[in-house]
């Protein structure tokens, strides 16, 4: 799994921005309020929501590679001819029975058990479509 120098430096870069907003406020905080904790409260659920949105935003920049690796995964566990529709369907989430055939280059036997064998897994989506099938993708 590859990860982008530009993600790794974002997120550092958040993190070290909700520190020193924390220190900062805390530092404030006993300065000029001293015994005063009425606002310290807010500043705890402040607190929250900030670290809650910096991490949400983290997972949201990882994600995508969270997911190319599970599919990676998922591929590499699929036998020849099923890995061969699913990287057609992984392109473009649905496609005609009979496209799928021959952009695969495989025989209409071997598509037919591939398609029966990745519903049966709830996989993919079979539509009848008018003298052909709709393959859709549903993960």
């Amino acid at each position: 799994m590859q990860i982008t120098k530009n993600k790794i430096l974002i997120s550092a870069g958040m993190i070290l921005l909700l520190a020193i907003l924390i220190t900062t406020f805390s530092m404030y905080h006993t300065k000029h309020l001293g015994s005063t904790f009425f606002q310290y409260p807010l500043f705890l659920y402040g607190t929250t929501i900030l670290s809650l949105a910096i991490g949400g935003y983290i997972v949201y920049l990882f994600e995508d590679k969270i997911s190319k690796v599970q599919i990676g995964k998922l591929l590499s566990i699929l036998p020849h001819d099923e890995r061969r529709v699913m990287k057609l369907l992984l392109e473009r989430k649905e496609i005609e029975q009979n496209k799928l055939g021959t952009l695969a280059e495989l025989s209409p036997v071997k598509i037919s058990r591939a398609i029966s064998i990745l519903e049966q897994r709830g996989i993919i989506e079979k539509k009848k479509h008018g003298y052909t099938n709709l393959i859709v993708l549903k993960i």
